[in-house]
């Protein structure tokens, strides 16, 4: 009895199919939600500039956000003082300062060609009087400390403003 021959057919190589392997049905592909798209993928756009201020709008705008709130209080932190009415209070709360002051008292500071500033005690005191309401002889008995507090709080308004020099 003779084997009946057969065609050898070749080993197929990993990965490879025989050409009898049935082939998969074509199906339209599934829509996957939106991804969001990765960092390198993102186009970078240079943040939207302003328009550029004149110097004056800019000390304008420097000025707004640097200011002061009025009234502006001071606390007392060494001794205590009497107002008019002969009670004690432990801090002084000015209002804001006018020309009218100045004209009337003068004004309290000075500043010298080399940019010292020097405050001229008794004006201050009268100045500082006629903003927070109690006379200046009883603002007399306050500790040094804390007129001088006082005063350096105060003293700013009664200079020029440089920037507009």
């Amino acid at each position: 009895m003779t084997e009946p021959t057969t065609l050898k057919q070749p080993k197929l190589r990993e990965g490879f199919q025989p050409p009898e392997a049935p082939t998969p049905p074509l199906e339209p592909p599934q829509s996957a939600p939106p991804q969001q798209p990765l960092p390198s993928q993102l186009k970078s756009e240079p943040p939207a500039m302003e328009p550029p201020l004149s110097e004056y709008d800019q000390v304008r705008r420097d000025i707004a956000t640097n200011a002061d709130t009025w009234p502006i209080t001071v606390q007392l932190l060494y001794r205590p003082i009497r107002n008019d009415k002969g009670e004690e209070i432990n801090s002084l709360t000015f209002r804001e300062p006018r020309a009218s002051e100045i004209n009337k008292i003068g004004n309290p500071t000075r500043m010298l060609w080399d940019g010292e500033i020097i405050i001229e005690e008794r004006k201050m005191t009268y100045i500082m009087g006629a903003l927070c309401g109690v006379l200046p002889p009883l603002l007399e008995a306050m500790d040094p400390r804390d007129w001088n507090s006082c005063a350096l709080r105060l003293r700013k308004f009664f200079l020029p403003d440089l920037r507009a020099w």
